[in-house]
């Protein structure tokens, strides 16, 4: 079956998204793994000056959570351009293949909760929460949906905001 060369995306022999994706995956890893540094460089203080071996548990620990984070992220980035490819290359636009590649990326790279990802992934999960919320607001507040007021930019809709994502917990 050929489909008119206007439905179709991109060629399917057109494999310039491949580098993109790759580009994303190790932007994600090292993205991943900075974030964590921080936490590495405070675990490793605390275990040289308390010789502490629960300190030397949680540098593990924390060594651990960077190499998830970053794998995770990596992993994301690589899945969501893969299928934002895919479903633009069958004529899905406007946003649509973007809601579906994060849902299917979201699932499977910080779907875990428990085990060593699982804190690190719930962080994430809550923030990413709140800034779609925030984002709504906005979007909710300039469409004349809701008003002015409640706009998260002002100070009583970022009271809302708070109140509404800390009402979620």
């Amino acid at each position: 079956m050929s489909y008119p060369s206007k439905l179709l995306g991109f060629p399917i022999t057109d494999k310039r998204w491949v580098p993109g994706a790759l580009r994303g995956l190790r932007n994600g890893i090292v993205t991943g793994a900075r974030i964590r540094l921080p936490y590495i460089i405070q675990a490793a203080i605390y275990a040289v000056l308390f010789r502490d071996t629960g300190s030397q548990n949680r540098f593990r620990f924390v060594i651990k959570q960077m190499f998830w984070h970053g794998r995770n992220l990596g992993l994301y980035v690589l899945v969501y351009k893969t299928i934002c490819y895919v479903l633009r290359h069958f004529g899905l636009r406007n946003g649509v293949e973007c809601w579906i590649a994060g849902f299917v990326g979201g699932f499977w790279a910080f779907g875990e909760s428990k085990g060593v990802s699982g804190a690190v992934n719930n962080q994430i999960v809550l923030y990413l929460l709140a800034r779609g919320i925030e984002g709504s607001l906005r979007s909710f507040s300039q469409r004349g949906l809701l008003p002015r007021q409640l706009d998260p930019a002002t100070p009583l809709g970022f009271r809302f905001l708070a109140g509404f994502s800390l009402a979620l917990i």
